[in-house]
């Protein structure tokens, strides 16, 4: 039955069955081995995402030094995700130094979303990118005033911690 799967040739001698010839034996194992090896490299491929663009030790020093806040995302980013990051490297050095802060920043709190979070973002801003040039100006008239007031409100509420001086005895303390 074994031979049968395999290909081999076999007559009966006696009670025993022999495979006849080498080659009615070597040529179908060969075949099966290599569609198995084959299939098996189909299958490791296919599990393995498919990224592609520099690995991380292929950046410059100084893209590596931007893009420092995503370096333990950097091997999942697909070619395309690479490509743009690698981009707003290479302007970051004409951006101004708080467009180059709030960059960093918005890079480190990308790192910290879930990627259920990062897929509702990516979906909001293919929202935002169908809307006409009218409506998006709107919403970004609407988000700065939305975050003026938030800094105006956060100001107003902050405690007035003028003409407050050291506690004595303080320096050591550690809240729990």
């Amino acid at each position: 039955m074994a031979a049968a799967l395999v290909g081999l040739s076999v007559a009966p001698v006696g009670r025993r069955r022999v495979a006849r010839g080498v080659h009615g034996v070597v040529l179908p194992v060969l075949l099966l081995l290599a569609t198995i090896f084959a299939s098996t490299i189909d299958d490791a491929h296919a599990a393995a995402p498919r990224k592609g663009g520099p690995t991380w030790e292929q950046l410059t020093q100084q893209q590596q030094q931007v893009l420092a806040p995503i370096q333990g995302e950097w091997p999942k980013l697909d070619a395309k995700r690479k490509r743009k990051w690698l981009g707003i490297a290479k302007r970051y050095p004409s951006m101004t130094a708080s467009e180059q802060a709030r960059l960093q920043e918005r890079m480190r709190e990308w790192v910290r979303l879930t990627p259920g979070e990062r897929e509702a973002a990516r979906a909001r801003y293919r929202e935002f990118e169908q809307l006409s040039p009218e409506e998006r100006r709107s919403v970004s008239r609407k988000w700065e005033t939305y975050q003026r007031k938030r800094t105006e409100e956060a100001a107003r509420t902050a405690p007035d911690t003028a003409g407050i001086g050291p506690v004595p005895g303080a320096a050591g303390l550690r809240p729990h």
